[in-house]
């Protein structure tokens, strides 16, 4: 029996799920941002602005869905510790060990940040709202920089209605004694498309995650400030119907792709194995919980991979598939848990 691990039905919706606009440190508008993405052929974009929420919804059309969100930053935190090992640490940000998240509401006029302090309100134009920003609770939680503090807020933040990603683990700066302690989490920023000169790829870190029995997806975002840093990675998410429902709902599910090039057009089980199919392929990996790995290549000179199939072995735990193409880009399926598939259910 065939089973889909992206949904058989649907289509993929092209999403930018990290964005900054001239309401904290970017340099362009919230329309303007609309007016590109969705000229590229982007279905959706999240407006995560730094530490405030901006209502967007006035931006959603048949054709492009606005994704209320924001980023939650422990920046300046005076408990954040430095990062350099050796001599005593430069007196600046560059070695800062910093801590993002990105929080998706699952309600689109959900506006009330948590865990919130105004002080924390301060990126570029973000200090300007700091009066008017809408949150919950008395508006003076304390920041430390510890697992416990951001256990918290995610904690709050899921009970609240949000969905939660880890961002950019390469550029803050993070070891595993913290990203593998963040409990409750939905997902990961596998892709940053401006981050540590234009990409902050984390397949490693998504591992050791997994490896911790973190059940979290991976996404990418450009985290644009600029039309410079727009198109550079996103997350595909398969949905029946281009709806502000669907798309959180296929996020919370799973049904979705990290990508900076490659698309991954179908994905399924049958006999014990797992088949992709996707465009124009250079390698496609199949990792899992282990060493055990295995690797398809087209032959040097050759035609390129359009499809690839590998043998599940019961002890693989999980398995993930990343395909690269000849421009070394690559799209990334979340982690898939044996647990997860009919055939090897016990």
């Amino acid at each position: 029996m065939r089973q889909y691990l992206l949904p058989e039905t649907g289509i993929f919706r092209k999403v930018n799920m990290h964005s900054h606009s001239t309401f904290s440190d970017g340099k362009t508008t919230p329309e303007e941002i609309k007016e590109a993405y969705k000229a590229a052929g982007y279905s959706a974009v999240a407006f995560t602005e730094h530490e405030h929420i901006i209502d967007v919804t006035h931006l959603t059309d048949d054709e492009f869905i606005a994704i209320t969100a924001y980023e939650y930053d422990y920046n300046t935190c005076k408990t954040c510790p430095s990062s350099y090992i050796g001599h005593e640490a430069p007196p600046n940000f560059n070695f800062k060990e910093c801590l993002h998240l990105n929080l998706y509401a699952k309600d689109p006029h959900n506006f009330k940040a948590v865990c919130h302090n105004p002080k924390f309100v301060h990126c570029g134009n973000a200090k300007l709202y700091r009066e008017t920003a809408q949150y919950v609770g008395d508006g003076n939680f304390h920041q430390e920089f510890t697992v416990e503090n951001f256990n918290e807020v995610i904690r709050t933040a899921k009970e609240n209605g949000f969905l939660v990603t880890y961002n950019h683990p390469n550029w803050s700066l993070n070891t595993a004694e913290v990203y593998c302690h963040l409990e409750g989490l939905d997902g990961l920023e596998i892709c940053n498309g401006n981050c540590t000169y234009g990409n902050d790829y984390a397949p490693i870190v998504y591992d050791q995650m997994l490896r911790r029995g973190k059940r979290i997806m991976c996404v990418a975002g450009d985290d644009n400030h600029s039309p410079g840093g727009y198109f550079r990675s996103w997350t595909m998410i398969k949905t029946d119907e281009l709806t502000y429902d669907a798309l959180i709902e296929g996020l919370e599910k799973g049904n979705c792709y990290a990508s900076s090039g490659p698309e991954i057009h179908e994905l399924y089980v049958e006999d014990g194995k797992v088949t992709v199919r996707c465009s124009e392929a250079k390698r496609i990996d199949y990792f899992t919980a282990g060493r055990r790995r295995q690797m398809r290549t087209a032959p040097k000179g050759g035609e390129l991979l359009t499809e690839a199939t590998f043998e599940i072995d019961p002890n693989d735990v999980y398995f993930r598939i990343v395909v690269r193409d000849e421009d070394f880009e690559h799209a990334s399926s979340r982690g898939y848990w044996l647990d997860e598939l009919e055939a090897f259910k016990e």
